[in-house]
């Protein structure tokens, strides 16, 4: 996720699980509570969305203020039968935890008219949860400092652009992503870490970063001359005039999601529902796309003129966007971080 997403958050998660974990679930007569992330996110959620959905609900909306680790911690404390809210919303890295530890439900579909407009690529198996935000990753560049630019992740991880290249460090999501595609590409698949780990043995010493908005000053000061990166940070700095470009690589985009989710034992259902169908609205869809750049997940939402140059996503490109075993991933969490660790 993007710095502006998550940069001051980090300690957040630490505070929520030292204040005793998760809070009592709202009575349905009480505010509806919806998560979200701070900074320009809670700016949105509370500007934006709040006044809307309380609107259509017909109750006051209070925002949890948190982070992906935090609420999963916070769940957890509170157990499966008594979840601090009934709607959360995170990345599908998290969300496969809890749903896999049989906290949420699969989505009242019928009731939820925008679900039929989700592009496949946001559909989780069983409609356990749906993505409703997708935030694609491309390769993007230094258009003054990269001669040939790749057009692929095999062609990125090639030792053509060692001494330029900046990463994640190992514990972002889009570095996890880029490990397991590398093991699937230069070895038997996505749990082969030590193909995955040879290979960027290879490319050593590159710069890893936490987030996203740590490669951007990288970037824009020429430090790093190539990276993975998503369009909401790329585009702001084309508009600002930074000589730079992202390619959509020809084996798939990578992607920074949301997946919204209900709990199975959370006593707002019906308004949580509602919730989810606004998120999924062509309106909503399109807020979102402005304020973040993120790529629609309804089908039926028209890219406008004025988004033309910053989501220049096709939905065939969506439909090759990468999909990872997040639950793979899990198991192999502690083996990751300490190879990782250890090599690079």
């Amino acid at each position: 996720m993007p710095a502006t997403r998550r940069a001051a958050l980090t300690g957040l998660a630490t505070l929520l699980a030292a204040q005793g974990g998760a809070r009592p679930a709202q009575a349905q007569s009480g505010p509806f509570i919806a998560n979200t992330y701070g900074g320009r996110w809670e700016a949105f959620w509370r500007n934006q969305l709040s006044p809307r959905l309380q609107t259509l609900l017909g109750r006051p909306v209070r925002l949890d203020i948190g982070v992906g680790n935090g609420w999963v911690t916070n769940f957890r404390a509170a157990g499966a039968a008594n979840p601090p809210f009934t709607s959360l919303m995170t990345n599908e890295r998290f969300a496969v935890l809890l749903r896999n530890e049989g906290f949420f439900e699969k989505l009242p579909v019928a009731g939820m008219p925008n679900m039929a407009n989700v592009i496949p690529t946001a559909r989780t198996a069983g409609d356990m949860g749906v993505i409703g935000m997708i935030s694609p990753i491309g390769i993007a560049y230094r258009t003054d400092m990269v001669r040939v630019p790749p057009k692929s992740w095999r062609e990125l991880l090639s030792t053509r652009y060692r001494d330029q290249l900046g990463l994640y460090a190992i514990g972002n999501s889009a570095s996890i992503m880029l490990l397991m595609h590398a093991g699937a590409m230069f070895g038997r698949g996505h749990d082969d870490l030590d193909a995955a780990i040879a290979k960027f043995v290879e490319l050593k010493p590159f710069p890893q970063v936490g987030f996203s908005g740590q490669m951007v000053p990288l970037l824009t000061q020429g430090q790093v001359a190539i990276a993975p990166l998503d369009y909401g940070e790329v585009i702001p700095l084309k508009r600002r005039g930074v000589p730079i470009e992202i390619i959509q690589p020809e084996d798939g985009l990578m992607m920074f999601d949301q997946t919204f989710s209900i709990a199975a034992n959370g006593p707002d259902k019906a308004a949580a529902a509602k919730y989810i169908d606004f998120m999924l609205s062509p309106e909503v869809q399109l807020l979102l796309a402005r304020e973040f750049f993120v790529a629609p997940v309804n089908g039926t939402v028209a890219i406008p003129p004025d988004l033309a140059d910053a989501l220049p996503i096709t939905q065939e490109a969506l439909a090759r966007t990468l999909r990872f075993d997040w639950a793979l991933a899990a198991r192999l969490a502690s083996q990751i971080n300490e190879r990782w660790t250890r090599a690079i």
